[in-house]
């Protein structure tokens, strides 16, 4: 099946980034209530009561009997806790993004906002779509786009991941949620960045076609940039080329 760029691709992809919105989180301090500290009472005076005459007492010794046997202190013994071992911080492993060779590429496309660059593979055109940009195949059976966020967001993401790469991932399942049938994998920890798998589906004329691929998100000195891979079932076998190609010309203007 032939698509051009009004075709599948560009229809998922505005499907996907069109309509996405971004909510704002907002925190609430609780007020600081201030504890007035109690008064200090002075004491009245007291009538002094004239002094009463000590009364001689005859002196009396006491008797002392010697003990038998001297007290013994008894110390109870202290049983020890053993202590439980503190376990390491995980180490998330590496995986290179693709080890496959990678697709050819004609130049740079540069972001006319001044955030980002990334690699325009050969013989694919690009078009403005959705407020960024589509980068797509002859056929249109392949495409990609780069998102970017603030990394305000990746901060507000972070405040209850265990990790900068939950927040990452995060950040890209919310940007593309939208998508029909949209759902992510685990992510992987690739060198400067994550990957994240993903499957979607969508409907036209009543049927439905699958499309799927990868998500490779990245945090810049400013912002966090995405790029979203997407292919049909006849162009699935040169994703990880197009990974290749792509992973490492993400870069910071």
């Amino acid at each position: 099946m032939r698509l051009n760029r009004n075709g599948l691709i560009g229809i998922a992809f505005a499907a996907f980034i069109g309509f996405t919105t971004v909510g704002e989180i907002t925190g609430h301090l609780a007020p600081t209530v201030a504890q007035a500290e109690p008064p200090i009472v002075t004491p009245s005076a007291l009538p002094v009561s004239p002094a009463t005459p000590p009364t001689a007492t005859p002196s009396v010794r006491p008797t002392v009997s010697a003990s038998p046997t001297p007290l013994t202190t008894i110390v109870p013994a202290i049983p020890t806790v053993p202590l439980a071992p503190i376990s390491p911080v995980p180490v998330v492993p590496i995986v290179p993004a693709s080890i496959a060779p990678p697709l050819p590429v004609s130049g740079d496309y540069k972001d006319p906002n001044g955030r980002f660059k990334v690699a325009i593979l050969k013989d694919y055109a690009v078009s403005p779509l959705a407020g960024s940009m589509l980068i797509e195949s002859k056929d249109g059976s392949l495409a990609y786009t780069v998102l970017v966020r603030s990394q305000g967001e990746l901060a507000l993401q972070n405040g209850n991941a265990t990790f900068i790469n939950d927040a990452l991932a995060k950040i890209a399942q919310t940007a593309f949620q939208q998508g029909e049938g949209f759902q992510v994998g685990q992510w992987q920890a690739i060198p400067n960045g994550i990957k994240l798998d993903w499957t979607g589906s969508l409907t036209i004329a009543g049927k439905s076609q699958p499309v799927s691929g990868i998500i490779l998100v990245r945090q810049l000195p400013k912002d966090v940039a995405m790029i979203l891979i997407a292919a049909t079932e006849t162009a699935t076998g040169q994703v990880p080329g197009v990974i290749s190609a792509l992973v490492d010309s993400l870069q910071p203007l």
